[in-house]
């Protein structure tokens, strides 16, 4: 959410982004079911107090300091999906000022394992063999046109 639009509708970036954390970040229970983490489990997780982060998630408690952000990014990275992008304090407490358009859509291509993979081994490959690469990939998107 962009830090207009999250204004416009009465809510710091912040509220925005921990709401959107507790929706979108889930587990799975014993009847294998799809559940939110509770105000009470992510508290044991971050030692936080349950009602902290409720007033945290309404808006009641403001301007968390950096042990809470880290904490709350710390929690929910290690519950996120692999092969979504890593949760930082920088996304939660809203600062955006160096993240372009192109840098979010790199960020967004490589949480995806595979792109990760071909990224790290092309890293470490020879700059005539990165150039071959590149050429089979043309040539493979080449064919699918």
């Amino acid at each position: 959410m962009r830090r207009d639009d999250a204004a416009e509708h009465g809510q710091s970036v912040f509220v925005a982004r921990l709401r959107r954390l507790f929706d979108e970040i889930t587990y799975v229970d014993e009847a294998g079911r799809r559940r939110r983490f509770s105000n009470q489990y992510v508290g044991d997780g971050t030692g936080l107090s349950r009602s902290y982060i409720d007033g945290l998630r309404n808006g009641r408690n403001t301007n968390p300091g950096l042990n809470v952000l880290t904490a709350l990014a710390q929690f929910f990275n290690e519950h996120r999906s692999p092969d979504t992008p890593s949760i930082t304090v920088s996304f939660l407490a809203g600062d955006d000022s160096g993240a372009s358009g192109e840098n979010a859509s790199l960020r967004e291509q490589l949480a995806d394992r595979d792109v990760r993979a071909i990224a790290m081994r092309a890293g470490e490959a020879s700059p005539r063999t990165r150039r071959q690469i590149l050429k089979m990939l043309d040539a493979l998107e080449s064919d699918q046109e």
